[in-house]
């Protein structure tokens, strides 16, 4: 167990590492929002008294506080370590290098360059944090508020808060245009190709994960997929081939990133349990959080 926590962080590291390296050598020096917490910072770094390394620790400090408030303790101790070592790694890099060491300003199209590389760097690095467990803190934490309270779609609100930067941007990171609709479109189609390279191969999340669970804690077991995965569940009475006795199946669809997480909580619920995950091609009908059937009903 240790060693698989050990692991878990060290490609959380990476990943943290990869998404800041895209945003200091590549989204910094040639002003490219692509939304986020760094993409407010691009904003407003000409304004600052001090670097956007500081900014991160203050802003990314405020939402983890509203975070731990809002969205419990389990989203605070995921989100900890990753919103202290982000702006740590800036701040290195503010220190020992230049932003500008790959000479963008000088190529024809930088925007071009800054997305295709910094882009391609934050979908690997989203990828690896997603795939063990991690969160990289943020805007990521208005972005499950807003999911939460507001019952939109994780996946919509992350675009939608990204978008809402980058055009914010538009304004602000050239003082020669009255707007830099340039910027703000290479912003959106950097935005798109990190959710489409983290889907298609980070993730592999254009399919769906079904997860059967037979347990003798049954009630336990369905609250725990209540309150953690927010999906429902279909249940029914299996028998043991050759003992006879009774089970409950626990039946739930959802997404990849959330088997990963319920594989783990499975166990510390039943260790016996009996619990296999396949790949679900395609999604027919109802799907949606429990949180989403609960509002429609209301």
């Amino acid at each position: 167990m240790k060693l698989r926590i050990f692991k878990q962080f060290l490609w959380i590291t990476l990943g943290v590492i990869l998404i800041d390296i895209a945003y200091y050598f590549f989204y910094l020096p040639t002003n490219l929002v692509t939304g986020g917490t760094m993409g407010i910072a691009i904003i407003v770094k000409d304004y600052l008294p001090f670097n956007t390394s500081i900014f991160l620790y203050i802003v990314d400090g405020i939402l983890l506080i509203i975070g731990l408030i809002l969205l419990g303790k389990d989203f605070f101790i995921r989100t900890v370590y990753a919103t202290i070592l982000s702006p740590t790694v800036v701040l290195i890099c503010e220190t020992f290098f230049d932003s500008n060491y790959f000479r963008l300003d000088e190529a024809q199209t930088p925007y071009l360059i800054a997305g295709l590389a910094g882009g391609l760097l934050t979908a690997v690095g989203l990828g690896l944090c997603f795939r063990n467990k991690g969160t990289t803190g943020g805007m990521d934490v208005v972005q499950k508020i807003l999911s939460k309270y507001l019952h939109i779609p994780y996946s919509y609100t992350m675009y939608m808060t990204d978008v809402v930067v980058i055009v914010l941007g538009g304004f602000f990171v050239t003082e020669a245009l009255p707007y830099d609709i340039e910027m703000v479109i290479y912003g959106i189609l950097t935005v798109i190709g990190i959710g489409y390279v983290v889907d298609k191969i980070a993730l592999n999340a254009r399919n769906r994960r079904t997860a059967y669970i037979i347990t003798q804690k049954y009630e336990e077991m369905k609250q725990m997929i209540y309150d953690t995965v927010d999906r429902g569940i279909t249940v029914t009475n299996v028998y043991g081939g050759y003992t006879g006795h009774e089970f409950k199946m626990i039946i739930c669809t959802m997404d990849k990133r959330e088997a990963y997480r319920l594989s783990e909580l499975v166990e510390k619920i039943d260790k016996n349990a009996f619990t296999f995950i396949t790949e679900t091609k395609e999604v027919v009908g109802n799907y949606e959080g429990l949180s989403d059937f609960r509002r429609k009903r209301s």
